[in-house]
């Protein structure tokens, strides 16, 4: 198997020893051929020789210049028979120019060259009358065979030197493709990351916030309150912490996609927060928890607990409305209240899209109302579920 004009297996060998030797093979060659002619043809001299040493060095420049080796040769050998030097046919020093031509150029040039040699050839022997016929035959085949050898050699080795390359851009493709798979991976995981982080530590220090702040205006006042208000900072950062260490136990434990670290029931702890902030919830929550898939249940309750954070924290609101049920295949998740501001955060806030994003992902929608207050309305569908 040849590779860039090469054997594969030579590939270990430098350049320079592997020009060496194809010039010395075809010197030696020519070389013979001349020698075991000589006698016959009574020639003693040293200039076909010389011409045999040419033929074999101008090889060693075909990687610069094929198609300029080719015509040299050419040239060569009508020079050679010109001076009438023993006979060393048409086609054995020229095989190798011809190849490494067809090898390294377009095709057409090594088939005029190898279609002229054989019509000067033939032309030359048919005007000598001393040359039988079938002699001229079997020269003008043997010539032609070697000529079409070397020409489809070439060909063969370089449709495999293309095929080779197609492979190694669709191997650098691929390896490009699965980088880019593999960063949109890790990047789609920093996003769920911070998503998780967003909804669990926001939420708690909303809570903190409010019942920090109560207790400092009762110090000094009201000592049950502050009690309560410190209790009830205690068990937010707890709940915060638990759900924290679920969210990083899932992390630890990508392959497991049965383990959700929420459940539907869990939305009982966001309006048990919700009343302990001072509001006043109303809650029906009517949707079926076994029929709601892990990442289902998953994600409803992180987009109920970030619009019940947006509530605490930007609404200035009263009485908070939630409600689950399940229509069509489909949950539906609407958090209401009647703040005099929007619930949603400003332009910098990131609340609103991740609850969009945890939507998206499971091919549900999420959307915002105001009308005495603000909406928000949540479909997930339960026929898809996929990571959130």
């Amino acid at each position: 198997m040849l590779q860039n004009g090469r054997p594969e297996d030579a590939d270990g060998v430098p350049d320079w020893v592997f020009l060496a030797l194809v010039a010395a093979g075809q010197t030696f060659a020519i070389s013979l051929i001349i020698a075991v002619g000589a006698p016959s043809n009574g020639y003693s001299g040293w200039g076909a020789y010389a011409f045999a040493a040419g033929f074999g060095a101008v090889l060693l420049a075909y990687r610069a210049a094929p198609l300029a080796v080719l015509v040299v040769t050419i040239v060569g050998i009508f020079t050679y028979y010109a001076l009438d030097f023993p006979p060393i046919g048409m086609a054995v020093p020229a095989a190798a120019a011809l190849y490494f031509a067809a090898e390294r150029t377009d095709i057409w040039w090594p088939l005029g060259g190898g279609l002229g040699l054989l019509v000067v050839s033939a032309y030359f022997r048919a005007v000598n009358e001393n040359e039988p016929g079938d002699v001229l035959s079997y020269d003008l085949l043997t010539n032609a065979a070697l000529i079409g050898c070397a020409i489809a050699l070439a060909s063969t080795v370089r449709s495999r030197h293309q095929l080779r390359e197609q492979q190694d851009r669709i191997i650098t493709l691929e390896r490009e493709r699965e980088r880019d798979r593999a960063e949109h991976a890790m990047q789609e995981e920093r996003i769920r990351i911070a998503r998780d982080l967003h909804d669990t530590i926001g939420h708690a220090l909303a809570i903190v916030t409010v019942h920090a702040n109560v207790a400092r205006e009762a110090v000094g006042r009201d000592d049950g309150t502050v009690t309560r208000s410190l209790s009830n900072v205690t068990d937010a950062t707890t709940r915060s912490l638990g759900e924290l260490r679920a969210t990083v136990s899932m992390l630890h434990s990508p392959a497991r996609t049965d383990r959700a670290p929420h459940t539907l029931q869990g939305i009982q702890t966001i309006i048990e927060t919700a009343r302990q902030a001072g509001l006043t919830v109303r809650a029906e929550l009517a949707a079926e928890p076994e029929r709601v898939p892990p990442t289902i249940a998953t994600a409803a309750h992180r987009i109920a607990q970030e619009a019940v954070t947006n509530v605490i924290k930007h609404a200035g609101a009263t009485t908070l409305t939630i409600t689950t049920g399940i229509e069509d295949d489909t949950l539906l998740l609407t958090i209401g209240d009647d703040g005099a501001t929007p619930a949603a955060p400003g332009p910098g806030g990131h609340g609103v899209a991740g609850m969009r994003e945890r939507a998206a992902l499971l091919g549900g929608t999420l959307t915002t109302t105001r009308s005495s207050g603000t909406t928000v309305t949540a479909r997930l569908p339960l026929t898809r579920e996929s990571g959130a």
